[in-house]
Order: structure tokens, then C-alpha cells, then sequence
């Protein structure tokens, strides 16, 4: 996930910031780039008014976003397909990833890999095995 400190940095005299308007537009695309966001046509709002309650075409998200702004705490988009990732499991990647050994790279890759059901397996496993010193 990016820094998305500009979703909330409040802008003099109640003007949009164009870090703010180039997020938003960041964000039409990413959520339009997952056909399995739209339903009716329309994608969630998650501006301040609707809270990813109701889906409105991309464009008048685009409108409730740049005049309303985002919904309080929203800076992980999951409900538009956006995958969460603690800093514990950010902290286990990166210590997998300063890793020469070609099965702790092939561990990496299935940790990365958000399809894979087998994620959590993975990184418990990691987790037990940084416990033991390995």
C-alpha cells in the first residue's frame, strides 16, 4: 500500500490539493481495474456522505470524492479489492526477502501472492520457523 497521507491533509481555504485530485483519480482507476467491483454499473462510494454503502457510476464517485471527501479511515481500499497486510506480516516479507535460499524465495512469492489459499499457512510457518532460529 502507498503512502496515502493525502486522502486527509486538510488544504488552505477549502481547496483540493492536486496530490489530493491525482489520488482520486488513482483511485477511479484502481477500483474500475477490478471488474468485480462494479455491480449495477456503478462502483462503491466511499466518500464521507455514502461509506462504500452505495454504488454509484465512477464518475460520481469522482465528484462525492473531490467534494466531500474520503470516509474516515479508509486509507487500505478494501472494499474495492485492496488486500491488507499488518506490518508483522510487511516485517516477515521483508526478512524473507534478504533471504539467498531459493525455497524462502519460493515462500516469498506464494506470501506475495494474494490468490494463493494457502497464504496464511505460509506465513504462519515462516513464523514458526524465525521462532526456532532458523
Amino acid at each position: 500500500m502507498d503512502d496515502r497521507s493525502w486522502m486527509y491533509r486538510d488544504s488552505p481555504q477549502g481547496l483540493r490539493r492536486m496530490d489530493y485530485c491525482n489520488g482520486v483519480q488513482g483511485f477511479i482507476n484502481f477500483a474500475t481495474s477490478i471488474p468485480r467491483n462494479f455491480t449495477g454499473g456503478g462502483i462503491r462510494c466511499p466518500c464521507r456522505k455514502c461509506e462504500n454503502k452505495k454504488y454509484l457510476h465512477q464518475d460520481v464517485v469522482m465528484m462525492h470524492l473531490l467534494h466531500k471527501g474520503f470516509m474516515e479511515n479508509y486509507q487500505c481500499w478494501y472494499a474495492h479489492g485492496e488486500v491488507f497486510i499488518s506490518e508483522s506480516e510487511r516485517r516477515m516479507e521483508e526478512t524473507v526477502v534478504g533471504s539467498t535460499s531459493s525455497a524462502s524465495n519460493d515462500v516469498h512469492e506464494a506470501a506475495n501472492d494474494n490468490t494463493n489459499p494457502y497464504r496464511n499457512m505460509v506465513m504462519d510457518a515462516m513464523r514458526m520457523n524465525q521462532g526456532n532460529g532458523s
